[in-house]
């Protein structure tokens, strides 16, 4: 049989753990040409969201697919940190997975357990799934090939995370924490108020806590010179807005030139 010898590399792991920052963007859309434009930027991941989209199971699967086509890694957010979630997520091929509300170290062992295959975790084995290649990649070097290259990633978007943040980051497995400033503006009673100083010091604690540990820090970013304050400030994992935002904003500009040369 022929056998495809080698797992794919992830790309954007290698990047951060060289100390470089990475640029993507959600996709809640469900359009997978949406998602293959992004790689034809030259963005570096999108995030497959299924936790705020309509994103189906067989909708997630073909925009995995537009990214690979596109070259860039596909991670997916899970609904929630459960086993049976990661598991769909990571057989059908998702480079990474991004697990919401991650409050305890408790919670962040237990996502490990699931995204990977032991002696490193739980996760349950099929040697025919997507992720295998459909059994192409041979088994032994598909679990080593998962293990090595799958991204487990956390979100501090929630005033207990900030608290427990020294627990989460020592927990093996874990390849960094993503900051949601709106939930965790929410859980700081100052909810929307991106610019409120005290949030502000609260999220540069986090990346500032995180960059003396072996992780990464990321943060969802409203534009551009967001993401370029948050780079400068130590987070490498640098997500833009969402591909429906991008398309909105650029309508805005649109119709903005019209009603000038009116």
């Amino acid at each position: 049989m022929k056998t495809v010898s080698q797992y794919p590399v992830n790309t954007i792991k290698q990047a951060m753990a060289g100390g470089k920052s990475v640029h993507g963007t959600f996709a809640v859309l469900g359009e997978p040409a949406l998602v293959e434009m992004i790689g034809y930027a030259g963005l570096d991941y999108v995030i497959i969201d299924t936790e705020h989209s309509g994103n189906t199971t067989e909708q997630a699967g073909n925009l995995i697919r537009a990214a690979e086509i596109g070259n860039i890694t596909p991670i997916m957010r899970v609904t929630a940190n459960t086993p049976e979630l990661i598991l769909r997520a990571l057989d059908m091929g998702a480079g990474g997975i991004l697990v919401p509300q991650v409050n305890t170290a408790a919670q962040a062992i237990a996502a490990v357990k699931a995204a990977r295959y032991a002696p490193l975790g739980e996760r349950g084995i099929a040697g025919v799934v997507r992720a295998a290649r459909y059994g192409f990649v041979p088994m032994q070097e598909y679990i080593a090939g998962a293990n090595r290259e799958t991204l487990v990633i956390t979100q501090v978007e929630h005033v207990d995370s900030v608290s427990n943040l020294d627990e989460i980051l020592a927990v093996d497995g874990i390849d960094g924490v993503f900051i949601g400033p709106t939930d965790l503006s929410q859980s700081m009673g100052c909810t929307g108020q991106f610019d409120n100083p005290e949030l502000r010091r609260v999220i540069h604690s986090v990346i500032e806590k995180t960059r003396r540990t072996d992780k990464w820090a990321g943060i969802f970013c409203l534009n551009a010179a967001d993401a370029e304050y948050w780079r400068k400030a130590g987070a490498q994992f640098l997500t833009i807005a969402t591909e429906s935002m991008l398309f909105a904003a650029a309508l805005r500009q649109l119709k903005k030139q019209l009603d000038q040369q009116a």
